[in-house]
């Protein structure tokens, strides 16, 4: 590794490589920013070095205030997070694939395999918080819905346990009933399950049981009972109102009230047989309008703590009219994310996409995200390379 001076860092900026103390223990990544905070922690303890692998490139961040008249390149190795992230994500995909077909042909479910999966999104999640937690743009063609709607609920039911400072082997466990929350939906014909059109009776009560039909599954397989009854449970809503028992608030497990969540809201903002995607902004307001009813209050908050107002990858405009999408937030400051802008004022791109951090004392703020529509719009309008 390279030793490399503190003193020599930019007090706000992004690092190409990780950022270690000491050997195997990071300070931090790539997605997340060395702020004054740090340097002067770090001082504070006695430390003048830290160490990065390779030759890492500092990107300095501009706030608000400096934005008019001050353009930083972006380093282009933080494509490499969101490539790696994809791959990543192909990879987990092909297992729970792999594990779907298994169980419809009479497979036994192995815990120990799937958990160390888990294990391994946990570790990655570490390291590639930004990329992992895009979910408007982590997609793949390979895979139906329910294969890629399974691992985006695992990442994010992993995120919100760490928000909730869950235990490991708790974390382990929220993770593969997430992993696991569609298994029952395997035993249901897929042409019912994702139907647009008016079902029978009959059908509309095959669907509710596929959360009965997977928790049996798992029964069977001796997996533990919170994991089990998270998967039981993570259609129920705290009303009342949900299936297959219609039980309420605190009869509810906390397992599955945190899958309910991160299912719901990853299912709001990726692509479905027969309904568009929201962005991640609009897709935490149609949640937060349940709360009471659907999802229970606390569990909101830990989303939005996970993810906070603005999701990575929500796109907004700017009180001067440039426009900017989210590439990294803090839960600590949920109204005021980090942005790279995309086109000025004037509405010319920015080639060298700089990187904006808002803060409440800014002159530039953020007015409000864009519509479905707008950033279609948006996009459009961006260079094909």
């Amino acid at each position: 590794m390279n030793e490399i001076a503190l003193e020599g860092i930019p007090n706000k900026a992004f690092c190409s490589e990780n950022i270690y103390l000491e050997k195997d223990y990071i300070l931090v990544n790539p997605d997340t920013p060395v702020l004054p905070e740090l340097k002067n922690r770090l001082e504070q303890w006695g430390f003048k070095t830290i160490f990065a692998e390779g030759a890492p490139i500092f990107t300095e961040i501009m706030s608000g205030a400096d934005a008019e008249g001050m353009l930083l390149k972006q380093d282009n190795t933080a494509t490499e997070s969101e490539l790696e992230a994809a791959a990543f994500f192909e990879e987990i995909c092909a297992f729970v694939k792999k594990t779907f077909e298994g169980f419809k042909e009479g497979n036994t479910l192995r815990l120990s395999t799937i958990s160390e999966h888990v294990k391994d999104i946990i570790q990655m999640y570490k390291t590639h918080r930004s990329s992992l937690l895009n979910f408007t743009e982590l997609d793949s063609e390979n895979y139906d819905f329910s294969v890629k709607q399974s691992v985006k609920t695992a990442i994010l039911s992993i995120a919100m346990g760490e928000i909730l400072k869950l235990p490991a082997h708790k974390q382990i466990e929220i993770g593969v009933a997430a992993l696991l929350h569609r298994l029952g939906s395997m035993q249901i014909p897929q042409s019912v399950f994702y139907s647009d059109k008016e079902l029978t009776p009959e059908q509309k009560k095959s669907i509710t049981l596929f959360p009965v039909l997977g928790f049996r599954a798992l029964k069977a397989a001796d997996f533990p009972l919170p994991i089990a009854l998270a998967i039981l449970e993570h259609r129920e809503n705290v009303d009342g109102t949900g299936y297959p028992r219609g039980i309420t608030g605190d009869k509810i497990s906390l397992y599955g009230k945190i899958v309910s969540v991160a299912s719901s809201y990853c299912a709001a903002v990726s692509k479905r047989p027969f309904r568009a995607n929201l962005d991640g902004h609009s897709g935490m307001l149609d949640l937060i309008k349940e709360k009471g009813k659907k999802y229970d209050e606390r569990i909101l908050r830990i989303l939005l703590l996970t993810l906070t107002v603005y999701p990575i990858g929500t796109y907004v405009l700017m009180t001067d009219g440039s426009i900017g999408v989210v590439s990294a937030t803090n839960s600590a400051t949920p109204k005021y994310p980090t942005l790279k802008m995309v086109f000025d004022h004037n509405m010319t791109y920015y080639v060298n996409t700089p990187i904006l951090q808002t803060s409440e004392d800014d002159d530039v703020l953020i007015d409000r995200a864009l519509t479905r529509i707008e950033v279609d719009d948006i996009r459009a309008k961006l260079p094909s390379n």
